[in-house]
């Protein structure tokens, strides 16, 4: 995946600001893993126990969750990672190229679908057992919101590991 950058300031387009902002976080997060140890992206950042590595699967998750099951109404193998605190927690056996791999398709999977259909396009599933049918305009800002926390999450515990400041984007 090229590195993209932050979107033009000339841009008005809303679902183009979208995508790119959720393209420029999503590289954002995935440039944080380069450079450390396997040890190092699997320690804990911080108290509540996520490590680099389970933040980087969390997205990956996310993005499935919202637009492949609820907005695209697929049935998505939910068993990898397990459950929702579980997919904090990369398994021995996961590797930085295998879940950046996950994220990377998931990532590119819901660019593609926000940028093929209307914003106003109602889910095919509810929002969670509410009755409640998100708008893909809904699900692409309350990922844009989530990647964005995401992306400043992995900055903090970047330094918090080695020091780095400045990674480029």
């Amino acid at each position: 995946m090229p590195f993209a950058g932050e979107p033009s300031p000339l841009s008005s387009d809303p679902t183009a600001l979208c995508a790119g902002y959720l393209d420029w976080y999503a590289t954002v997060l995935l440039r944080r893993l380069e450079g450390l140890s396997d040890a190092q992206v699997r320690t804990p950042a911080v108290p509540s126990g996520w490590s680099l590595l389970g933040l980087v699967q969390h997205s990956a998750c996310v993005r499935r969750f919202w637009v492949r099951h609820v907005f695209s109404g697929e049935d998505v193998d939910f068993s990898w990672p397990g459950t929702a605190e579980q997919e904090w927690v990369p398994r021995p056996e996961d590797t930085v190229a295998g879940v950046s791999s996950f994220h990377r398709t998931e990532h590119e999977n819901s660019l593609r679908v926000l940028r093929s259909h209307d914003p106003a396009t109602t889910a095919a599933r509810d929002h969670g057992g509410t009755g409640t049918r998100p708008t893909l305009a809904w699900i692409a800002f309350h990922l844009l919101q989530e990647s964005a926390r995401h992306a400043g999450h992995a900055d903090v515990a970047r330094e918090l590991l080695d020091g780095a400041t400045e990674l480029d984007p």
